[in-house]
């Protein structure tokens, strides 16, 4: 190990958007300045020689098995730093009653749920430290004794291009109004609760206002005439999200905020939006609150006269929402581009590493900046569709146990016939529920 160039091993034991905004782009933030770093996947096979020519291992959502055990052994006995990353409370066992989603209905995927709550419980605990992407996040981690630092989400230079390339081919549709609302996971439909009132009084009052509701998402209720002015769209590629999203004259963020799961959650579809000049209502998540300034680059809405409210006076005012919009978009660029994110992540690891090696961002401002094109970091589609289902389940087989394989594929087989024998999972509102942080 040297006191001046420590290596960086970033993997991730999870695939989708999580794996993509906390290891793909943290790899790309470390790139801008310069550091010697390493993307990898818990699954890769070359896992364990990179791991030897690492000082620090920064791993995102994977719990704990023989792998894990093994690196951590392998870091710490070169005094290394081994570092855990999250972006959801998976290591409370309680935070599971807050979880709303259809699979949750099978007795099998709860209890591997349980399961891996356990594991990443027992990873955070042999770890030197977490990072997390909201403060919600570090400050339950704290309480368990731990040291946690926020280190936020941050768009990508890609999303950057795609974001720019889809708005520059808009065309305004002055006859209707689009209010939008993306699901990336079958988890929001809780949420989707909270605001879809507000939606039923605006589409009635303005039949020239439509509702676009992109991904896993069941609106739910009746919602008898007004499915006239609803239109669904299944899930799709991030890459061709921009496309769709840039219609959106209006972007929803609900989130149940009285429970530790809506709580954790980061402001993604905040700054998603806002990188195409689509202003947002949201609920006053800690995040969200953050990132949103009232009334200047967004709404938050309290309550139900509140979404209400702002939905009308966006709805009502086209050049409010350009202008608010447009702020939007200039926060995201000021606040959350990829070389902030980078000068901060070096403050967050040297925070970290303490005295036993310094991460130094003028060191490597030349190299950064000379010879590493942005492009060259980004992740191709390829290479985000690995592992396999297959390398998964051999890697299940080889770290952690035949009855943990045994049921992911009961659950992937329970996932194909679910059409036909739908989950039964009730969907319950916890609003009143008090928060146990």
């Amino acid at each position: 190990m040297t006191n001046d160039a420590p290596s960086l091993l970033i993997f991730s034991g999870v695939q989708g958007y999580p794996r993509r905004y906390r290891t793909f782009h943290l790899f790309e933030q470390a790139r801008l300045v310069g550091l010697n770093c390493e993307l990898s996947h818990v699954t890769d096979p070359d896992l364990r020689k990179k791991v030897k020519r690492s000082d620090v291992v920064i791993l995102h959502r994977t719990p704990f098995d023989s792998q894990i055990a093994w690196i951590e052994k392998v870091i710490h006995r070169k005094n290394g730093l081994f570092i855990i990353d999250f972006d959801d409370i998976l290591f409370e066992p309680d935070a599971v009653r807050y979880i709303h989603r259809p699979d949750f209905g099978d007795p099998v995927r709860r209890s591997l749920y349980h399961e891996d709550v356990q594991r990443y419980h027992k990873t955070l605990d042999v770890c030197d430290a977490a990072i997390t992407s909201s403060d919600f996040l570090a400050n339950a981690i704290r309480m368990l004794g731990k040291p946690a630092y926020v280190h936020r989400n941050a768009f990508s230079l890609e999303m950057r291009s795609l974001a720019d390339r889809a708005y520059s081919m808009r065309v305004f549709d002055p006859t209707k109004i689009i209010i939008g609302y993306a699901s990336g996971t079958p988890t929001h439909d809780q949420d989707f609760t909270i605001v879809a009132p507000a939606l039923q009084v605006c589409l009635s009052r303005h039949p020239d206002v439509e509702l676009w509701l992109l991904g896993y998402l069941d609106p739910g209720g009746d919602w008898g005439n007004l499915n006239n002015q609803i239109k669904k769209f299944s899930y799709m590629p991030w890459r061709n999200l921009p496309e769709l999203q840039v219609k959106f004259d209006i972007n929803l963020a609900p989130l149940v905020i009285s429970n530790p799961v809506g709580q954790s959650k980061s402001e993604i579809k905040y700054m998603e939006a806002a990188l195409l000049r689509v202003p947002t209502v949201a609920s006053p998540s800690a995040s969200y609150s953050t990132a949103i300034r009232q009334g200047e680059n967004g709404y938050l809405a309290n309550d139900l006269l509140d979404w209400v409210q702002y939905l009308e006076t966006l709805i009502e005012s086209p050049s409010n929402r350009i202008t608010m919009g447009g702020k939007a978009c200039q926060d995201v660029l000021q606040h959350y581009h990829p070389k902030v994110r980078a000068s901060q992540l070096m403050d967050t690891l040297n925070l970290i590493a303490g005295n036993k090696f310094s991460f130094d961002s003028q060191q490597h401002k030349t190299k950064s900046s000379t010879k590493i094109q942005p492009s060259s970091n980004w992740i191709s589609a390829e290479q985000e569709r690995h592992p396999t289902q297959l390398q998964s389940g051999i890697y299940t087989l080889q770290h952690r146990s035949v009855g943990t394989l045994l049921k992911l594929i009961w659950i992937f087989i329970r996932k194909l016939v679910s059409p036909i024998f739908p989950y039964h999972y009730p969907l319950e509102r916890t609003e009143s529920d008090a928060l146990p942080w």
